[in-house]
This record gives structure tokens, sequence and C-alpha cells, in this order.
């Protein structure tokens, strides 16, 4: 697939560029200057949370993925069970 493009940033001069990136992280000490223009807030000037947040989001869609193949697998063999298979 195609690249994804994160902007960083604190959310007050660089606003349309938060807006304008596939995904806006705004390191900011205030919600009110950077929840406009960021996908992402993060509370706090701590740079290290940038990577944690990209890791949680990875986990998060590998977590998605290994559900939706055991809601597959538990309805291909739940219906035909249910629609009376195994019945003579």
């Amino acid at each position: 697939g195609g690249r994804s493009v994160v902007m960083v940033g604190d959310g007050v001069n660089d606003s349309p560029a938060l807006a304008a990136a596939d995904v806006g992280i705004a390191v900011s000490e205030s919600v009110a200057a950077a929840g406009e223009a960021a996908s992402v807030v993060l509370l706090g000037k701590r740079l290290g949370q940038v990577a944690d947040t990209l890791e949680l989001g990875r986990a998060t869609l590998a977590k998605i993925k290994q559900n939706l193949m055991w809601a597959l697998a538990y309805n291909a063999i739940g219906l035909p069970l249910a629609a009376g298979v195994l019945l003579p």
C-alpha cells in the first residue's frame, strides 16, 4: 500500500500541516490549542509519547485483525451448524 504522512507539532503555528497530514499528532500542554487540527493530542511535552502512540496504534490494528479472523472462523463453523447441517 501507500505510505502515510504523520505530522508532529505543537498545534499552535503548524495547524494547517497537522490538518493536512494523514495523522496529525499535537504535543501540547493544552487541548484547546491543538484539538482543532490534530487527529491525536498528547498532553505533556514528552516526545517519547509519539513513539508510544505509534506502537499502541500498531498493537490495536493487530488485535482488530486477530478478532476479525476469529469472528470469520466462528461464523464459518457456527452458521452451518445453526442451519442444521448435522440434522438427519
